[in-house]
C-alpha cells in the first residue's frame, strides 16, 4: 500500500496535466476507499530515506485528510469517511515520531497534524501525549524540543483544561525553564515558545484561583523568582553586528514582555518588588528603538525596513516587540509598585518627563500614513479617530498617555509641557538646518496635547490643584504659525483641531479668527484632503463647544461648505461630515431653516445612497431629528420629505432594510416633532405605516413600525382615534389590530419585541377607547408570554401588567386570578416569569416600575396569591461532574419552590442592594485624587466585568428614556428607590405585613439579611 500511495504521490507532481489529473482523482479513490491510506502518508511523512519534497507531500496530504476525516464531531470541516479506531492508532504512534524529524519542514507540518489529533483525542484516545511530548523536551535533542513545543503551545492554549494544570504544570513548566536558560542550545523562537508556553499556564492558574486560590499560589509563588530573574538577564541583552539574529531576539523579547505583563496582572504581589528592576531594560528598549522607529518609519530617507524570517519561516521583526513595550508601558502606569518612578511629591519624575518626550517621537506621522492619508479621506477620518480601530505606534503611544495623565493629572500636564517644549526648540534647529521632516514633532505635540484638552482645561480652571501649563505661548509661537504652513497640510490641519479641542478657553478676541481660518480652508479650491478634513472636525468642535455668538456669523459658510463634500463623500468622510452639520445646525436655528431648501434635498439624496448602512443612516437619524427640533424647520422639512417617504414605500423591489430604515426617518420626526402632529402625519403617513406593518413578514420593519406606532401613539392619539379609513375603521382600529397579529404565537419574539411598550402607551394614551378590547389583548399578552423565553421580550410583556398593576392594582389583580388558560390562571403565568426574569430587565424607567408594582403585589394578603409558588433556589446535581449538553437535557435542573412573597423580598432586598451600591460608586466617582493606598495592583474581578457589561447594555434603554420629557415627568422616573424600598421595608417590618419577619428569617440568605439590617439601622 505504501509503495502505491507514494508512487500517486509522484505522479501528483507530474508536469503532464493529464497524467497529474489522474494521480488526483486516485488519491481521492484512496481517501474515500482504502483504510491504510492515512497510515501510508504518516509512514511515508517520517520516513528519512525518502526526499524531502516527497516526505512533504505526503505531510501534506495527510494534514488534509486529518482536517476532513479525523472526527464527525468537527461538524465545519467533516467530509468523511472517519477512520477506524486502529487506523486512528496507528497514525498517532507513527507521526509523533515527525516531531523529532532532522528536516524543519517535516517537523511544522507533523506538529500540525499532531495538535488537530490531539484536539479531537486528548486525553481520552491519547492519554500518552504528554508524556511523550515531555520525554522529547527532556532529550537535549534541537529538533524534538523544537517539534514537541509548537504541538504543546496548542494543548495548552486548547487542550490541556485548568483541572489538568496542577498535574501536568509541575513538570513541565521545569522543563520549559531549562529550554529558555539553554541560550546556547536553543533558537531564540523556541525559547520564546517556551516563555509563550509559561504565560498560558500562568492565565490558567489565575483562572483556577477562582476556584482553589491556595493551591494556585503555592504552585506559581516559589518558581516567579527564577523565571523573573531570567526574563531580566533576556532583556538586559542585545546582540550585537548581526540584524537577523537581533530581530530573532526581538521575538523573543516580545515574548518575555508580554508574560511579564501577565504575572503582574495576575499575580501582582509576587513580583512587585522586582518589577521597578523589570522596568528599567523594558523601558531601555523603547528608549533605544525610537532612533530605528524613526529612520524606518518617519524620516523621507531611503532607509527601508529590514525583514527577517525565525526559524520556522515567519516574518519577524521590531515592530511586534515595540507594541508588546507599549502595551506593559500602558499597565505600568496604574502600579503601585511603579508610581516612585513617574512622580516624587506630586512632581513629575524625570523618567515621566523623558517617557512623555518618547512617546511624542513614536507619535510622529509615517511615510506611510502620509502617503494613504493624502488621497484617502476615509481611512485619515478612520485613523485619526479617539476609538479608531488601526492600530500603529502613533494609537498606542497615546494609550499609554492616557493612564498617565489618569494616574498623575498634574505631574502629567507639568512633564508635557517639559517635553513639548524641548520638541520645538529641536524641531526649530533642524528646520534651521533644512530638514523637510521638521513639522512631524510639532503635529505629534499638538496631537499630544489636544488629546488631554478636556483634563487640561478642567485643572487649570481648578484653583484647588497645582496644575500649570502656558497655552498662551504655545498657542502664540506654535499653532498661528502652524495654520498658515500650508506646505505641510497635515501641521496646518492639526493647528485648525488643536485650536477646536481648547474652543472652551480661547481668548474671545482669537475666538472668530480660528473659526474663520477653518471656515476658509474647508472651502477653499487649494486645500487638501487632510486640511480638509482637519477643518471639518475643528467647525464640529467650535459649533459644540464655543459660544455661538462666534461660530453665528459663518453658519452659513458651514452649512454651504459642508453641503458641497455630501456628493463625493462615503464612509468615515461622509460620517464626519454629517456630523459636523448635525452641530452646525443648531447654531441659529432661524438660519438653519433659511437653508431647509439645501439641506433637506442634500441629505435625502445621501440616504438615498446608503439605506441599508445602518452606521451612516444612524447619524443622518440624528440630523433629522436636529431638524425635526427645530420648529422653523419643521413645516418645510415635512412638506419635502413626505413626497420622498411617499415614492420610497411604493417603490417595488424595495428591500426590507430600506423600508425600516425610511420608517425610522418618518419616526424621528414624529418623535421631535409638536404635539399634536401636523394633519399630514396621520392623513398621508399613517394608512401607508398601517399597511406596512400587516403586510411585512421582516423582523426590521416590524420593529421599526412598532416605534413609529408608538410615537404616533404618545404625540397624536388623538389624531389616531378620530381617523378613518372611509369604511368604518378607525386608526385606533388599525393599531390594535395591528397589536394583535404581533402576539399571535405564531411571531419570533424578535419580530414583537417593542409591542409590549406599544401596548404600556396605548392604555396611557387611550385607555378608554380601548376598554372593551383590553381583556381580550391582555389575554393574549399572558398567552404570549408562556411561549417566549427571550428576555427582551419577557420584560416586554411582563410591564405591561407592571404599569397597570401600579394603575389599577385592585382591577387587574381580580383579571389575573380569574383568567384561564390552558388550567393556569394569569398570577400562575405572570408571576413566575417575572420573578425569574426580575433581574435581568434593564432600563432605569424600567427597573422602578418593575420594582415598585411587586411591591404592590406584596402588600396583597389575598389566599390566591399566598398560596402561589415559584422557582427558589437550584438543587445541587448529586452526580457532580461537568454538565454536557446531553446530561443537561436528560436531567434538567432542579429548582426548590418558595412563596411568590418571600421570592418578592429577595427580589427587593438585591434590588436594595444594587441601589446602595450605585449610590457608594456615585460617591466614589466624585473623589478626585486617589491615594497610595488606593491603588490596585490586582486586576478587576470578572464580576466587576459583568456588572459593568450589564450596565452598557441598560444604556440602550436609558437612552431612550433620557431623551423622553413626558417619561420623566412620571412619578415613578422621579422616585428615589433607595427611599422608596427603605420605607417599604419598615412598614413591612412595623407591621409583619404577610409575615414578613418569619418570611426574612426562613427565606433571605446571610448577605441578604445583612443588607436589610444595616439598610433599616441606617
Amino acid at each position: 500500500m505504501d509503495q502505491a500511495v507514494y508512487e500517486t504521490l509522484l505522479q501528483v507532481g507530474n508536469p503532464d496535466g493529464a497524467i497529474r489529473s489522474a494521480a488526483e482523482q486516485r488519491l481521492k479513490e484512496l481517501e474515500a476507499t482504502s483504510p491504510e491510506f492515512p497510515v501510508s502518508l504518516a509512514r511515508l511523512t517520517v520516513a528519512q530515506d525518502l526526499a524531502v519534497p516527497h516526505r512533504q507531500l505526503a505531510a501534506l496530504t495527510l494534514k488534509t485528510y486529518v482536517t476532513t476525516h479525523w472526527s464527525s464531531r468537527e461538524d465545519d470541516t467533516f467530509q468523511g469517511p472517519e477512520p477506524s479506531p486502529e487506523c486512528k492508532s496507528a497514525i498517532r504512534e507513527i507521526i509523533v515520531q515527525g516531531l523529532g524529524d532532522p528536516e524543519s519542514k517535516i517537523r511544522v507540518v507533523a506538529a500540525y497534524v499532531v495538535s488537530k489529533i490531539a484536539h479531537d483525542d486528548f486525553p481520552e484516545d491519547w492519554p500518552n501525549l504528554f508524556d511523550v511530548l515531555l520525554s522529547y523536551l527532556k532529550s537535549n535533542s534541537v529538533d524534538a524540543v523544537h517539534g514537541a513545543m509548537r504541538v504543546l503551545l496548542e494543548m495548552v492554549q486548547r487542550d490541556i483544561s485548568i483541572q489538568q494544570l496542577p498535574q501536568v504544570g509541575p513538570v513541565l513548566i521545569p522543563e520549559l525553564y531549562n529550554i529558555l536558560t539553554s541560550d546556547t542550545v536553543y533558537s531564540f523562537r523556541t525559547r520564546g515558545r517556551a516563555v509563550s508556553i509559561f504565560n498560558s499556564c500562568v492565565q490558567m492558574l489565575d483562572t483556577l484561583r477562582d476556584d482553589n486560590p491556595g493551591a494556585a499560589d503555592q504552585f506559581i509563588a516559589p518558581i516567579l523568582p527564577q523565571w523573573m530573574q531570567a526574563f531580566h538577564t533576556i532583556l538586559a541583552h542585545h546582540v550585537q553586528d548581526d540584524a537577523k539574529k537581533a530581530s530573532e531576539e526581538y521575538g523573543l523579547k516580545m515574548e518575555v514582555v508580554r508574560c511579564i505583563r501577565t504575572v503582574s496582572g495576575e499575580f501582582s504581589t509576587y513580583v512587585r518588588d522586582i518589577l521597578p528592576q523589570l522596568m528599567e531594560p523594558i523601558w531601555g528598549e523603547l528608549y533605544k528603538l525610537r532612533e530605528r522607529y524613526i529612520a524606518e518609519f518617519v524620516s523621507d530617507s531611503d532607509d527601508v525596513a529590514e525583514s527577517f524570517q525565525d526559524s520556522d519561516g515567519n516574518e519577524i521583526g521590531f515592530q511586534s516587540l515595540l507594541y508588546a513595550l507599549f502595551e506593559f508601558m500602558e499597565s505600568a502606569c496604574t502600579k503601585k509598585s511603579l508610581r516612585h518612578l513617574f512622580v516624587n511629591n506630586n512632581a513629575p519624575t524625570s523618567l515621566l518627563e523623558e517617557v512623555i518626550y518618547v512617546l511624542i517621537v513614536y507619535m510622529q506621522i509615517t511615510q506611510d500614513q502620509m502617503e494613504t492619508w493624502s488621497t484617502d479621506a476615509n481611512q485619515y477620518v478612520a485613523d485619526e479617530e479617539d476609538g479608531t480601530f488601526t492600530y500603529s505606534a502613533r494609537v498606542a503611544s497615546w494609550d499609554v498617555l492616557t493612564p498617565l495623565q489618569e494616574s498623575f493629572p498634574d505631574p502629567f500636564a507639568a512633564a508635557l509641557q517639559t517635553a513639548v517644549q524641548r520638541h520645538i526648540t529641536e524641531s526649530n534647529a533642524v528646520r534651521a538646518q533644512g530638514n523637510t521632516s521638521w513639522w512631524k514633532i510639532q503635529e505629534s505635540c499638538l496631537l499630544a496635547i489636544g488629546r488631554s484638552a478636556e483634563d487640561l482645561i478642567f485643572g487649570l480652571k481648578d484653583e484647588s490643584r497645582s496644575l500649570q501649563f502656558d497655552l498662551k505661548s504655545l498657542f502664540d509661537h506654535v499653532v498661528l504659525e502652524s495654520m498658515n504652513q500650508t506646505a505641510f497640510p497635515f501641521l496646518q490641519g492639526r493647528a485648525f483641531v488643536f485650536a477646536s479641542e481648547f474652543a472652551k478657553v480661547l481668548p474671545t478676541e482669537m475666538a472668530s479668527q480660528y473659526v474663520m481660518a477653518a471656515v476658509n480652508a474647508l472651502q477653499s479650491p487649494a486645500s487638501s484632503i487632510p486640511v480638509k478634513i482637519s477643518a471639518l472636525r475643528a467647525l464640529n468642535n467650535y459649533c459644540k463647544d464655543l459660544d455661538p455668538q462666534y461660530s453665528a456669523p459663518y453658519q452659513v459658510n458651514i452649512l454651504e461648505g459642508a453641503c458641497q463634500l455630501l456628493p463625493e463623500a462615503s464612509e468615515e468622510s461622509l460620517m464626519l461630515l454629517l456630523q459636523s452639520l448635525c452641530s452646525a445646525v443648531k447654531i441659529n436655528g432661524e438660519v438653519a431653516a433659511k437653508y431647509e431648501y439645501v439641506l433637506t434635498p442634500a441629505v435625502l439624496e445621501t440616504w438615498k445612497k446608503f439605506p441599508t448602512d445602518s452606521i451612516i443612516t444612524s447619524y443622518i437619524l440624528d440630523l433629522f431629528e436636529s431638524f425635526a427640533e427645530n420648529p422653523a424647520y419643521f413645516p418645510a422639512l415635512c412638506a419635502r420629505s413626505f413626497p420622498f417617504f411617499d415614492q420610497v414605500f411604493k417603490t417595488p423591489g424595495n428591500t426590507p432594510a430600506v423600508l425600516a430604515s425610511v420608517v425610522d426617518l418618518l419616526t424621528s420626526l414624529v418623535r421631535y416633532g409638536p404635539s399634536p402632529l401636523p394633519n399630514e402625519f396621520t392623513d398621508q403617513m399613517f394608512p401607508i405605516v398601517m399597511q406596512l406593518g400587516w403586510s411585512s413578514e421582516d423582523e426590521d420593519v416590524l420593529q421599526s413600525v412598532q416605534e413609529c406606532l408608538k410615537q404616533y401613539i404618545i404625540k397624536d392619539s388623538d389624531h389616531i382615534i378620530q381617523w378613518n379609513d372611509g369604511s368604518g375603521k378607525s386608526g385606533l382600529d388599525y393599531v390594535i389590530h395591528f397589536v394583535a397579529r404581533l402576539l399571535e404565537p405564531k411571531n419570533s419574539a424578535s419580530e414583537s419585541l417593542f409591542v409590549g411598550d406599544l401596548i404600556v402607551n396605548l392604555i396611557k394614551k387611550a385607555g378608554n377607547n380601548i376598554a372593551s378590547v383590553l381583556p381580550e389583548l391582555l389575554n393574549a399578552v399572558l398567552i404570549r408570554l408562556q411561549n417566549t423565553d427571550y428576555q427582551p421580550f419577557v420584560q416586554s410583556l411582563v410591564l405591561v401588567f407592571a404599569h397597570l398593576l401600579i394603575q389599577q392594582q385592585d382591577t387587574v389583580f381580580e383579571f389575573l386570578c380569574t383568567t384561564n388558560i390552558n388550567g393556569r390562571s394569569g398570577l400562575e403565568i405572570l408571576l413566575p416569569m417575572w420573578c425569574d426574569y426580575f433581574g435581568s430587565f434593564s432600563g432605569y424607567y424600567s427597573l422602578k416600575v418593575s420594582a415598585i408594582a411587586l411591591s404592590k403585589l406584596f402588600l396583597i394578603s389575598d389566599p390566591r396569591l399566598q398560596n402561589l409558588t415559584v422557582r427558589g433556589d437550584i438543587v445541587a446535581n448529586p452526580e457532580g461532574g461537568i454538565v454536557t449538553r446531553s446530561k443537561a437535557k436528560r436531567n434538567p435542573e432542579q429548582y426548590t419552590a418558595i412563596p411568590v412573597h418571600a421570592k418578592i423580598i429577595r427580589l427587593l432586598v438585591d434590588d436594595l442592594q444594587n441601589n446602595m451600591t450605585s449610590e457608594q460608586n456615585g460617591q466614589a466617582d466624585e473623589v478626585e485624587s486617589v491615594g497610595d493606598d488606593e491603588w490596585e495592583d490586582e486586576p478587576t474581578s470578572g464580576l466587576a466585568e459583568i456588572q459593568y457589561l450589564s450596565d452598557m447594555l441598560a444604556e440602550l434603554d436609558d437612552d431612550y428614556e433620557e431623551n423622553n420629557p413626558e417619561l420623566k415627568d412620571d412619578p415613578i422616573y422621579q422616585t428615589d428607590m433607595k427611599a422608596y424600598l427603605l420605607d417599604f421595608f419598615r412598614n413591612c417590618t412595623t407591621h409583619n405585613t404577610n409575615n414578613f419577619m418569619e418570611m426574612c428569617q426562613q427565606h433571605l440568605d446571610e448577605l441578604q439579611k445583612e443588607t436589610l439590617n444595616i439598610a433599616l439601622k441606617n
